[in-house]
């Protein structure tokens, strides 16, 4: 009876990590610990692309404590003011190189050069283009992020899966020896 509950309540609790999504849950540092380094690691479990091995447990763990102390180290106002792409600063540089997000545009330099690459456009078309750019690249980013947490989730799921696999394995083996030791008729004495 014990082993039918606990496998029960187990394949429950698989099926409920497998089927999370990061709208509902986060998932929290403590699982992300044991579920996706330590466990894995000693069930000798990767990832695909990813090695799971003492040393790069030690190495993220490293990672996360420097960016803690990294983010904690800027001002309020450039954690804050995260964004290095403000349109207002762009617009006063005329023949300069201006870094927009993670692109590099270049300036035109006279006015009739102005006018022949930007066909009519003003500043405020610019300036809603890169808001529109800007919307879609934090969806993206956000999309990315939460197609992680699934994934986290779903090897959650088989981390706990192969571990009751080994635990059940295990309990049935010595459970069959046990009872097979005890029985009265094979011991010849």
């Amino acid at each position: 009876m014990f082993m039918v509950a606990s496998s029960v309540v187990l394949t429950v609790v698989v099926l409920n990590y497998h089927h999370r999504t990061a709208d509902i849950h986060e998932m929290p540092q403590w699982i992300k610990s044991v579920f996706l380094q330590w466990l894995p690691w000693i069930l000798r479990m990767s990832r695909p692309g990813r090695k799971i091995t003492r040393k790069t447990i030690m190495l993220s763990n490293r990672m996360k404590e420097l960016e803690l102390k990294e983010r904690s180290s800027k001002s309020l106002l450039a954690n804050v003011l995260d964004i290095d792409d403000d349109f207002r600063h762009v617009s006063g540089m005329t023949g300069s190189t201006t870094a927009i997000g993670s692109t590099a545009f270049t300036r035109p330099t006279t006015i009739d050069d102005h006018n022949s690459i930007s066909g009519g456009c003003t500043h405020k078309d610019l300036h809603y283009i890169l808001k529109e750019l800007q919307f879609i690249t934090n969806r993206m980013k956000r999309a990315d992020d939460e197609a992680e947490i699934v994934s986290d989730w779903k090897f959650a799921a088989m981390v706990v899966d192969r571990f009751c696999l080994f635990v059940f394995t295990l309990f049935t083996i010595i459970a069959t020896v046990t009872v097979l030791l005890s029985a009265p008729h094979i011991i010849v004495q």
